[in-house]
């Protein structure tokens, strides 16, 4: 794909992770950020070679595709204040903001969803989502990773709650390396241990031609330290818990993230 001109409204934490991709491999496309929170769209421009419009209509002004990295709670009032042209393309990772909303307001430009988890992503191996299709959105999140696009806007909803899994995983590391680093287990070796645990397990789910209840009854087998572990898990709630939480979140993303 030939450069295109590249606009990030919203310069908060993801913002940074997705210019840190989106650089990774030498590219120089033009980027345009919007220049709320001054300080931190300055330090982002500095280091990722980028430029800061003097506000958001001047990004949409400048720019073929436009990611939106806004607040949920204040994204949709933002942009209702901007003029959109044809042959634009708007990808949002607003959380709560359908295609069907997102295209009401940009009309007449091209209007598009995702869902990344952001940490990754700076690194080149971090999932996207994409509904509907479009050409100049896959190649653009191809950067950050594997991308997967969804026709079915039920199916694409459902799959958005992944971003609030992968902020909770990050929790969950946190509290199991915390009882390693408390039972005398080194800090880095317990970090490490953790992580590689899981990048290992998450290559077999990935790549192991095998469904994943005949993995899950291959490893835990009655009486071993997998079912104990599990068993004291399932007994205090803890699984049912997980998905008690991903339908709260579904449920809050569907409403709007009110």
């Amino acid at each position: 794909m030939s450069e295109r001109v590249i606009g990030i409204l919203g310069v908060g934490h993801l913002a940074g992770f997705l210019l840190e991709g989106l650089r990774s491999g030498g590219r120089q496309d033009r980027v345009v950020l919007s220049p709320r929170g001054k300080a931190k769209a300055a330090a982002l421009a500095e280091r990722f070679a980028a430029e800061v419009a003097p506000d958001n209509q001047a990004v949409i002004d400048a720019c073929d595709v436009i990611l939106v990295s806004l607040p949920a709670a204040s994204g949709r009032g933002i942009l209702s204040d901007l003029k959109f042209r044809a042959g634009q393309t708007v990808l949002s990772a607003m959380a709560g903001t359908s295609s069907e909303e997102l295209l009401e307001i940009v009309t007449p430009a091209s209007a598009h969803c995702t869902m990344m988890p952001g940490y990754a992503n700076a690194l080149g191996i971090g999932p996207s989502l994409l509904y509907p299709a479009n050409e100049v959105c896959e190649e653009l999140l191809g950067r950050l990773g594997p991308v997967h696009i969804f026709e079915d806007k039920g199916a694409f909803e459902a799959a958005c709650v992944f971003g609030a899994f992968s902020g909770a995983s990050f929790v969950f590391m946190q509290r199991i390396v915390a009882w390693f680093e408390a039972q005398g287990v080194p800090a880095d070796v317990a970090r490490n241990l953790v992580a590689e645990t899981l990048r290992g397990n998450a290559e077999v789910v990935r790549t192991i031609d095998q469904p994943l209840d005949s993995i899950v009854e291959g490893i835990a087998t009655a009486g071993g330290i997998t079912w104990q572990c599990v068993d004291a898990l399932d007994g205090e709630g803890a699984l049912a818990s997980w998905s008690g939480a991903l339908d709260a979140v579904n449920a809050r993303m569907k409403r709007g993230m009110d």
